[in-house]
């Protein structure tokens, strides 16, 4: 059975050279819909309590080592 963990990639606002990756510590997901679903609320998290920042990619990594 495939396992998806849900990753976003956070940058300083205007810094594209400023950037850090999150995991999710929620997961994994049976589905790549419901890991897609929690990289949004972890996005939607990132704006609210990490001023000056932004979400500016996502990823969902099949724990058999491929991203999707």
């Amino acid at each position: 059975m495939k396992m998806f963990e849900a990753w976003i990639l956070v940058c300083l606002a205007g810094q594209a050279n400023q950037c850090f990756a999150a995991q999710d510590t929620y997961g994994p997901y049976e589905t790549h819909k419901q890991c897609y679903e929690r990289t949004i609320e972890m996005g939607a998290d990132v704006v609210t309590k990490i001023p000056g920042h932004m979400p500016v990619d996502w990823r969902c990594v099949d724990l058999r080592g491929e991203a999707t």
